[in-house]
């Protein structure tokens, strides 16, 4: 079953569980939802996928928590309201799943080493200033090894290109605290590279 179909089948699942059958109100308003968390699944999905592999390292992983996200979404849909972007939202929910799946593991993070991959193509074009696998592969351990809020802001500020302003929309921050916690964060990067003989950072971030 192609990814898409196997959403679809997963809202109409949560559809069937959560409303009467009789309830025809209930099942038009549900079909609606439907079609509009399937557009945003189909248009954010790389987003999302690239954020969460850049967080967990761990394609899996990253795969189910995707999935957990439009679920998520599909079911607070009116919590929504147009309020704020929705790749911010969908952003916003995909981080408290990853934050959760952290917390679970205590640390026990499973590396897997960054390929050429159409659905993890990112605008920061890392492979651009790096010049052979064994330092792609010691940059993103060092992104997983760092603390979860400097993954978190890293991610979204040097990956996915977000601004401060979406950045703390999604984590719930003032831009104050994003700015501080990237410069820590991205200190912490670096003195990780440093460690393992690198110059990628000192040039580049």
């Amino acid at each position: 079953m192609e990814k898409g179909e196997n959403m679809c089948h997963t809202f109409q699942t949560a559809s069937t569980n959560r409303i009467d059958s009789g309830n025809e109100v209930g099942e038009i308003k549900d079909n609606i939802k439907e079609q509009q968390v399937m557009e945003w699944y189909e248009i954010y999905y790389k987003d999302i996928y690239r954020f969460i592999f850049y967080m967990m390292g761990d394609r899996q992983c990253c795969e189910d928590l995707v999935h957990d996200t439009f679920l998520r979404a599909f079911k607070s849909f009116e919590k929504f309201e147009n309020r704020t972007n929705v790749n911010t939202w969908l952003f916003s929910i995909a981080k408290y799943l990853v934050i959760d799946e952290i917390r679970k593991r205590r640390r026990k993070r499973v590396f897997s080493l960054f390929s050429k991959d159409p659905e993890i193509q990112s605008p920061f074009n890392i492979e651009q200033y790096i010049e052979n696998k064994d330092t792609i592969e010691r940059t993103l351990e060092a992104i997983q090894q760092l603390k979860p809020n400097y993954r978190l802001v890293i991610t979204l500020k040097k990956i996915e290109e977000c601004s401060t302003k979406e950045i703390a929309e999604i984590l719930g921050w003032s831009e104050s605290k994003i700015r501080k916690t990237l410069s820590r964060g991205l200190a912490a990067l670096k003195k990780k590279n440093d460690e393992e003989g690198g110059g990628y950072f000192e040039k580049r971030l």
